[in-house]
Order: C-alpha cells, then sequence, then structure tokens
C-alpha cells in the first residue's frame, strides 16, 4: 500500500486538507505539527477530522470520492460512455484493465490514504486528555464510519485486500490480503461503533457533510443488502426511512446542498462552488464529458422525468449527464454519497427477497412517482417475485445513475455480470468482476498477491 508518507506530512494534512481549505482554521508552527497539539483540545480535534472530510476533494477530480469512482465503474459497467477516450478510459470500457492502470491506483491508493488519516485520528482521539468526552465519543463514531465506508469501496472493487487498522506504516506497508468475510467483519463491527456513538444531529449546523448515525445506517442496510442478509437490510433502511429529518425532495433539489432528501454528503472543497466530482463528470455543460451508453438511455421509460431533471442533451444530441447529479455551475452543491431514494429502493430489494411483494411494490412505487411514471400497484400489482426484482433493478440504474459505482457493483452482486457484459462488452471476461492490485503496490510489498487473471 501506498502508505509511507512521514507521521508528520500526514498530521499536515489532517490539519489543513490543502492550502484553499476553509474548513481548517488552526496554524502549523513552522509547517509542522505534534501529534499533541494536532489533538488537544476539542477544536483541534475537530479541525482534524474536518480535515479528513476535506482530503477527499482536494484533488481536482482525481481521488476515489471526487470523481473517479463514478466515472471509471461507470465506464467498466453498461452506463456511462466518454467524450473522449485515452489509454486508461478505454480499458475500463473494454474491462481490459492492467496492473498498471491509473484510475485503478488512484481508487486504491486514495482509499488507503483516508484509511491511514482515520486510524491516526482513531489512536490520537481515544489517548487525548483535552478532548471531552462528547466530542471524543462523536469523532470516534464519525471515524469508525469512514473507514467502514473506505474498506467497503475497497472489498467490493478488489476483493480481498490488506486490512490496516493502526498507522505503523513499518508493518502495513507489508501486510497481506484478508479475506473478504474478514473485511466485513471489520465492517460491521465499525458500523455497530457508529450507530452508538456518532449520534443522531449533524455536527455542521445546517449541513449534512459529516456522518452521523444515520449515516451508519444507511452504510449498513447497503452492506447488508450487499451480503443478501435480507431481513437486516430491511430493518436498516427502515430505521433510516423513519429517522425523521429525512423527506423524498423534488428532482431539482436532490443533489444540492440543502437537500432534504440527502443522509450524508461530502461539501464543496474550501470556497469553491463547484464540486469536485461535478468538474470530472460534467466538464462543460454543452459538451459533458460523460454521456449514457445505449443501454441506459433505453431504460428509461417514457415520460420519466429524471430525463428532463438530471440529463441534457449534449452539442451532438447525445443524453448526456446533467448539472443536477454532478454540478458544475455556480448553484452550491455538494457530492450526496447516501440519499434516501437508495434506502427505499434497499427496502424494496430486500422485501421482494423475503416474497412481500406488496410491501416491496410500495417502496418501488415511491420512486417511479417522483420520476412522474405509472405505478406498478395500478400496472401490475400480481408481478412475479423475479419480474419485480428485475423492475428493482432497472429502477436503480435510472435513479442511481452515475453515483460512485452503484451499477457496477449491482451488476456484480446479482449475478447477472456474465450474461449481460458478454453481450454489451466487446471484450469482457469473467475475472473482470475485481480491479487488478496495483503494480507499484505489489512492487513496494511482496506479501500481496493478484487478483485472477491479471498475473
Amino acid at each position: 500500500m501506498n502508505i509511507n508518507s512521514s507521521y508528520k506530512l500526514l498530521l499536515a494534512m489532517l490539519m489543513l486538507g490543502v492550502s484553499c481549505n476553509k474548513f481548517v482554521d488552526v496554524a502549523l508552527p513552522n509547517s509542522q505539527i505534534s501529534t499533541a497539539a494536532a489533538f488537544a483540545d476539542d477544536e483541534k480535534a475537530n479541525s482534524s477530522m474536518r480535515g479528513i472530510y476535506a482530503s477527499t476533494q482536494n484533488v481536482w477530480g482525481s481521488g476515489p470520492f471526487s470523481g473517479v469512482l463514478s466515472s471509471c465503474l461507470g465506464l467498466a459497467s453498461d452506463e456511462l460512455r466518454s467524450v473522449s477516450y485515452n489509454d486508461d478510459n478505454q480499458a475500463f470500457v473494454d474491462n481490459n484493465l492492467t496492473a498498471a492502470s491509473s484510475g485503478v491506483s488512484t481508487i486504491w491508493s486514495g482509499l488507503y490514504n483516508t484509511l491511514y488519516q482515520v486510524n491516526v485520528l482513531l489512536e490520537n482521539v481515544k489517548a487525548a486528555p483535552g478532548v471531552s468526552a462528547p466530542v471524543k465519543q462523536q469523532l470516534l463514531g464519525e471515524a469508525h464510519f469512514l473507514r467502514a465506508y473506505c474498506y467497503f469501496y475497497l472489498v467490493n472493487s478488489f476483493g480481498d485486500v490488506p486490512m490496516p487498522v493502526t498507522s505503523d506504516y513499518r508493518v502495513n506497508a507489508l501486510l497481506p490480503r484478508t479475506p473478504t468475510d474478514k473485511v466485513y467483519e471489520l465492517i460491521l463491527s465499525d458500523l455497530a461503533y457508529a450507530q452508538e456513538n456518532a449520534g443522531a444531529a449533524y455536527t455542521e449546523a445546517g449541513k449534512r457533510i459529516r456522518a452521523n448515525k444515520w449515516t451508519a445506517t444507511a452504510l449498513l442496510a447497503r452492506v447488508q443488502l450487499y451480503r443478501k442478509n435480507w431481513a437486516e437490510a430491511e430493518m436498516q433502511a427502515t430505521a433510516v426511512i423513519g429517522a425523521g429529518p429525512y423527506t423524498m425532495d423534488s428532482l431539482n433539489n436532490v443533489f444540492l446542498l440543502t437537500s432534504k432528501e440527502a443522509i450524508f454528503q461530502f461539501a464543496n472543497a474550501g470556497t469553491n462552488n463547484y464540486t469536485m466530482e461535478g468538474s470530472r463528470m460534467t466538464g462543460s455543460i454543452t459538451n459533458p464529458s460523460y454521456r449514457f451508453t445505449a443501454w441506459l438511455r433505453a431504460a428509461f421509460e417514457t415520460g420519466d422525468q429524471r430525463l428532463t431533471a438530471w440529463t441534457v442533451k449534449a452539442s451532438n444530441g447525445d443524453t448526456a449527464y446533467y448539472k443536477y447529479k454532478a454540478v458544475n455551475t455556480g448553484t452550491t452543491e455538494a457530492v450526496v454519497m447516501f440519499r434516501l431514494a437508495e434506502q427505499y429502493l434497499i427496502r424494496a430489494e430486500a422485501r421482494a427477497q423475503q416474497n412481500r411483494l406488496a410491501d416491496a411494490i410500495a417502496d418501488l412505487d415511491v420512486i417511479r412517482k417522483r420520476a412522474g411514471l405509472s405505478l406498478v400497484a395500478d400496472l401490475n400489482p400480481g408481478i412475479a417475485k423475479e419480474a419485480l426484482l428485475q423492475m428493482i433493478y432497472k429502477e436503480r440504474m435510472t435513479e442511481l445513475f452515475g453515483e460512485q459505482g452503484h451499477r457496477w457493483f449491482d451488476v456484480k452482486r446479482t449475478g447477472q455480470a456474465d450474461a449481460l457484459y458478454s453481450v454489451r462488452k466487446t471484450r469482457w471476461r469473467k475475472e473482470a468482476i475485481l480491479l487488478p492490485i496495483p503494480l507499484g503496490d505489489r512492487q513496494k510489498n511482496p506479501n500481496l498477491t493478484q487478483n485472477e487473471g491479471y498475473e
């Protein structure tokens, strides 16, 4: 893993994010800071946490959570194509990646760099005598969520992965890969901790830009869905849906900073009015960087209002990514990572898998109603289970397109990858469902093995 940064550099990153960031205002003496000073009191410990959040959005569209997950995994699946292809983009489209892929390395190293920062915070906040008990509890809850979130993307992208739980880079640099089930054990443990300790309120007034109890619960619902624990997935999604602060918002408001639907967002970098993901995914409104594939375009039913609200015709007539999903204008915005619509779709799928079809239809129709579509309860109330599941998968495609790899992971977890991609892709092979372990990290760590098909 590329986590051999010096301790002092890491702490500077925690406190500053990047130089233009306005979240952090703690001065660094002589550009260095000791561990004790970084976590000396409530204000400084909170600034360190803000620095971790800020660092996810301070890489100008070249980090996992600032556009790379959305763009690269969108290309790897059957939902997005690019207006222009470099070699790496084409390799994602063709599912013909190598261990030298820059996109793969960005996903891997970006997630591990965030994990390193989180582990530093976990160790030092626990031991910080100047941090009050309530702040300590909140920060530890948030940190456990962030660690679970990073591991969720790592294990679903790469399979077995190294699992550092400390900041000791001398140990971490030589860790072997941990089996997927063991990684999920840590994810579940971290989320249980976050649910218990992060608190139900948001710590930034009027904004949903730091994780809370419901953020952890939303991720837990997703995790349980992926693990096919249907009753648990339903229970966690139900808890979020009934939590109180969240309501389905209008289509034009869903991806704004003020969204009532948002459960967790990554905020803008510093004083920028646009997100890093928006800069990467949209580029120019008249000539957007990413366009729909024919498969995604065909998934939308006639009259679907999401095509009006969330897409635009590019200069050549293509249906393309639009500003309300990845805004690149002066509008106040954020990168929405969890929102209420996904929780309804999680619960619909979990209920259908438990043969509670009427309940599943009711949840699915919440999404369809907002999109201006006819309700399944009216059109086909007696729909069979498998047909209903396929409707739910299609609705996930049209509702969650371009959002942090949902489509890529959905096709994989539902066992449809070979059947779909062998038809829709010219060079599909079953091994491509996992990304390769980056070459540079394997060269530094002799204990890192490669995924099948990439040697």
